[in-house]
C-alpha cells in the first residue's frame, strides 16, 4: 500500500511536539513562565492521542493478533531502550562518583515497571519513573484488547467498559506494564478505526464548516486545559473536555497536515519525522532520563536569560534526537525493530527472492 504523505507529516509534527513539551515541562521547573505552561497545554492537549487515533486509523483488529510484529516493533524497542537508559545512568554515575549500584537498582525498578510517571500507587515502591516510552506497553496492550474486542458481540460496549474500568481502577492502584494506559487507549485505536471506516476525512472536506467546529472545541479545550496525561489515565480537571478537545486537535492537526503537505520542502522533512517517530521517541527518552536537563538549563539561563528557556531546551535536545535516531538507522537488525518500513522492505526483498 502507497504511504499517505500527510499522516506522516501529523505524526512528525506530534513527535516534535513530545519533545518541545517536555522541554517546557524541564523549564518549568528551572523558571516557571506562562509560555511554557501554554506550550504544555498546546502539545499535551492532542499529540499522545494523535498516535493512538493514527494507530487505529491503519488497524485491521477483525484479523488474527500477528505477536512475533507486535512483541518485535513495541516490546523488544522498550526492553532494549530500557538498556540503554541503564547503562546510560551508569555512565552518568560513574562519572558523578555517585553509586553505580544504587543508579541500576532505581532506574532498573522504573525499567521493569514501566510507569510513565511517578505514582504512589504502585504495587511496590518505585523512585524514578521510565517516561515517553510508556506508550509502547500501553500500545501492545491497546493492539490486543481491541483485537480481542473486535471479535465480540458489542464491541463499542466493550471498548467503552474497557476506558471505564482503566479510568476508574488508576485511582487506587496502578499496575505496573501501563496495562491501564493500555486499556483506556484502546478507545482512541476505536475512534481512529471507526474514523477509517466512516470516512471521516471524506465528510471533512464535504462539509468544510465541520474543520471549523474541530477548531473551535480545540481552542477551548487549550484554552481551559486542566491537564492531561494519558501515561497515567489522568485527564485532567474536565476529563470529557481534554478526551473531546483530543479528538478535534488531532482533526485540526491532519487537516493542517494536508495543508503542509502542499509545501514540498517542509511537507518532506516533517514526513521523515513522522516516519523516524517511534526511533525518535526512543533516543528522546533515553536523553531526558540519562542527561541533568535542570542543571544544564539553569547554566545556560545564567548565560542567555534573555531566552525564553523552553525555546533553549528545544533548540539544545531536537538537534540530537535527530542525529541519535538517524545513527539508529544504520545500525544493522534492530534497525528494523525501530523503523518499520525497512521491516517490511525486507520482507518485499524476500518475497521477491522466493518467486523467482
Amino acid at each position: 500500500m502507497q504511504r499517505i504523505r500527510f499522516f506522516d507529516i501529523a505524526k512528525g509534527i506530534a513527535i516534535l511536539c513530545v519533545i518541545l513539551s517536555h522541554s517546557a515541562i524541564e523549564a518549568q521547573f528551572v523558571v516557571p513562565s506562562h509560555f511554557a505552561k501554554l506550550i504544555v497545554s498546546v502539545c499535551f492537549s492532542f499529540h499522545m492521542p494523535l498516535f493512538f487515533i493514527l494507530s487505529g486509523y491503519f488497524m485491521h483488529p477483525e484479523r488474527d493478533f500477528r505477536w512475533a510484529k507486535e512483541a518485535r516493533q513495541l516490546l523488544c524497542t522498550y526492553l532494549l531502550t530500557g538498556v540503554a537508559v541503564l547503562l546510560g545512568v551508569t555512565c552518568v554515575a560513574t562519572i558523578d562518583h555517585g553509586s553505580r549500584r544504587d543508579a541500576l537498582r532505581q532506574w532498573g525498578k522504573a525499567v521493569f515497571y514501566g510507569s510513565g510517571d511517578i505514582s504512589e500507587l504502585t504495587l511496590w515502591p518505585v523512585d524514578f519513573r521510565i517516561g515517553a516510552i510508556w506508550f509502547l506497553l500501553a500500545l501492545f496492550w491497546a493492539h490486543l484488547l481491541l483485537h480481542v474486542f473486535a471479535k465480540l458481540p458489542q464491541t463499542p460496549i466493550w471498548v467503552a467498559g474497557c476506558f471505564a474500568l482503566g479510568y476508574v481502577s488508576a485511582r487506587y492502584i496502578w499496575l505496573p506494564w501501563s496495562l491501564q494506559s493500555g486499556m483506556c487507549a484502546v478507545a482512541f485505536l476505536y475512534i481512529g478505526y471507526l474514523a477509517k471506516q466512516h470516512d471521516v476525512l471524506g465528510l471533512m472536506q464535504r462539509f468544510h464548516w465541520l474543520w471549523l467546529a474541530a477548531g473551535v472545541v480545540w481552542i477551548v479545550d487549550i484554552a481551559f486545559f486542566g491537564g492531561m496525561s494519558m501515561a497515567m489515565n489522568d485527564y485532567g480537571t474536565k476529563p470529557v473536555l481534554a478526551v473531546v478537545g483530543s479528538l478535534a486537535g488531532t482533526l485540526c492537526l491532519v487537516g493542517i497536515s494536508e495543508c503542509i503537505d502542499k509545501v514540498p520542502v517542509v511537507g518532506s522533512a516533517l514526513s521523515l519525522a513522522g516516519r523516524s517517530s517511534l526511533a525518535i521517541l526512543c533516543v528522546h527518552l533515553i536523553e531526558d532520563d540519562v542527561l541533568p536537563w535542570q542543571m544544564i538549563l539553569v547554566s545556560f539561563h545564567e548565560v542567555l536569560p534573555q531566552v525564553p528557556l523552553t525555546c533553549t531546551a528545544f533548540v539544545m535536545r531536537l538537534p540530537l534526537d535527530l542525529l541519535l535516531a538517524a545513527a539508529l538507522y544504520y545500525v544493522p537488525v534492530i534497525n528494523e525493530w525501530f523503523y518499520p518500513q525497512l521491516a517490511k522492505k525486507q520482507l518485499g526483498r524476500k518475497a521477491v527472492v522466493d518467486k523467482a
